[in-house]
C-alpha cells in the first residue's frame, strides 16, 4: 500500500500555512527596518504590533515584487534557453528585480499612496545623488546573490538538511540587510528637491461689494399680520401681532418746550456760629483708638449716606510672581528641544558606513532573526517532506 499521498497531502498543507507565517513575520520585520532608517533612526524602533496588521503586509510586498516578477522570469527563461547551465535560471531574474525593485519601494515610500508602483520623482531624486545611487547598487549585488543562494539552499533542494539550517538563517540575515541599506538611500534622498512639484496658485481675492447706506426705493418692507386677512377659528377671527422689525424707523420723539421762569428773590439766610469743642486729651500709649467698622458692618444705609467716603480696597497680600506656576516660567529642556527642533533629522555626511551593521547588535534584531529562522527552517522541513512524497515525483 503507498502511504505516499496521505503524506504529502498534510505536508503540503503544513508548508502552506507555515510558509505564510514565516512571510507575515519577515514582511513586518523587514519593513519596520526599512521604514526606521528611511526616517534617520540610527537604532531600529522595535515595536509589538498586531498580527492581524501583518497580514496586509505580505500582500503589500507580494505586490510590489510581483511586478517584476513576471518579466523577470520570462528574461530569465530567455536568457538561459540556450545554456544547461541552471544558475543562469535563477540569477537572471534577481538581476532584473536587483535594479528594478527598489525604483518601486522607494516611489511608494514618496507617493501619496503606498500601492503605487512607479513615480517620476524618484528618477529625479536618484539623479541628484549619482554617487549614492551608484553606492547602493554595488553594496545591494552581493546582497541579492546571498539571497538569491540561500533561497535556493532552504528551499530549492531535496533533502540535504544541513543546507536548510544554513540556508534560511543567511536568507533572514540577506533580507534585513537588504532592508537597511534601502532605507538609508532613502533617507539620503529625503534632502533632494522635488522638481515635479507643482506650485499651488493663490486664489483671487473676491472683490468686496460695496452698498449704499441708504436702501433702494423699490425694497418694499414685509407685510405685518394687521395688514394681512385674519384666520377664521372656532373662536371667531384670528390676527396676529405686529413684528418691530430691525429695519424699521424709530418712533418720532415727542417735541419738548421750554418754558421761561422768573428767578425768585433770594432770602439771605444768617450765617450759623460756629463753636469750636474741646480737643479730647491724648489717649495713654498703651490704650488703642476704638475704631468704628464693627458698628458699619451692622449698619443700615440709607439715601442720606450718599456723600459719604466708600470703603478704600486693600492692596493684594499675594504677589504676582507667586501666581505663575514655575513649569512655565522655567520649561524643562526636553520642551525646549522640541521647540526648536533639535530631533530634527539632519543630511548625513557619510551615507554608507560601517554604522549601518549597528542594529544588528540590537536585541529587538537578534529576535526577530531568531522568530525568522525558526519559521523559515520549519516551513523548510515541510517542504522537504512533501517533496520527498510527491506522487508525481517519486519518493527517493
Amino acid at each position: 500500500m503507498n502511504l505516499d499521498a496521505v503524506i504529502f497531502v498534510p505536508a503540503l498543507t503544513g508548508s502552506v500555512i507555515v510558509g505564510f507565517a514565516f512571510l507575515m513575520f519577515a514582511a513586518h520585520y523587514y519593513l519596520s527596518v526599512l521604514e526606521g532608517t528611511a526616517a534617520g533612526a540610527k537604532e531600529i524602533p522595535w515595536e509589538g504590533d498586531a498580527i492581524t496588521n501583518n497580514f496586509i503586509k505580505v500582500f503589500y510586498l507580494a505586490w510590489l515584487m510581483g511586478l517584476w516578477a513576471g518579466p523577470a522570469y520570462f528574461v530569465g527563461r530567455t536568457i538561459a534557453s540556450g545554456s544547461d547551465a541552471t544558475w543562469i535560471k535563477l540569477a537572471a531574474p534577481l538581476l532584473v528585480i536587483w535594479v528594478l525593485y527598489p525604483l518601486s519601494q522607494l516611489a511608494s515610500l514618496s507617493a501619496s499612496s503606498v500601492w503605487v508602483p512607479m513615480n517620476l520623482d524618484v528618477f529625479a531624486r536618484l539623479a541628484q545623488k549619482p554617487l549614492v545611487t551608484v553606492g547602493f547598487f554595488a553594496l545591494t549585488l552581493p546582497v541579492f546573490a546571498l539571497i538569491g543562494i540561500a533561497f535556493k539552499w532552504a528551499y530549492m533542494t531535496r533533502g540535504e538538511f544541513p543546507l536548510l539550517f544554513m540556508g534560511v538563517p543567511l536568507l533572514c540575515f540577506a533580507v534585513l540587510l537588504y532592508a537597511r541599506l534601502l532605507g538609508r538611500l532613502a533617507f539620503a534622498l529625503m534632502f533632494t528637491k522635488n522638481l515635479f512639484k507643482r506650485k499651488k496658485k493663490k486664489k483671487p481675492k473676491r472683490e468686496v461689494e460695496e452698498f449704499d447706506a441708504e436702501p433702494d426705493a423699490e425694497d418694499t418692507p414685509p407685510l405685518q399680520p394687521s395688514e394681512m386677512a385674519p384666520i377664521n377659528t372656532p373662536d371667531g377671527e384670528l390676527a396676529g401681532y405686529n413684528v418691530l422689525m430691525e429695519d424699521d424707523p424709530p418712533a418720532p420723539k415727542k417735541r419738548v418746550k421750554a418754558i421761561v421762569v422768573e428767578d425768585e428773590p433770594e432770602v439771605s439766610e444768617p450765617e450759623p456760629v460756629l463753636k469750636l469743642a474741646p480737643e479730647p486729651p491724648p489717649l495713654p500709649a498703651h490704650v488703642k483708638p476704638a475704631t468704628d467698622r464693627p458698628l458699619e458692618r451692622t449698619r443700615v444705609w440709607d439715601d442720606e449716606d450718599d456723600d459719604t467716603t466708600p470703603y478704600t480696597m486693600n492692596p493684594s497680600e499675594v504677589k504676582d510672581e507667586e501666581r505663575i506656576p514655575q513649569e512655565v516660567v522655567k520649561p524643562r529642556a526636553d520642551e525646549v528641544a522640541l521647540l526648536d527642533r533639535r530631533d530634527a533629522p539632519k543630511p548625513p555626511k557619510v551615507v554608507w558606513s560601517w554604522e549601518l551593521l549597528a542594529f544588528l547588535l540590537q536585541p529587538g534584531t537578534i529576535s526577530a532573526l531568531i522568530t525568522m529562522s525558526g519559521l523559515g527552517v520549519l516551513a523548510g522541513v515541510f517542504v522537504r517532506v512533501a517533496r520527498a512524497f510527491d506522487p508525481t515525483l517519486g519518493s527517493e
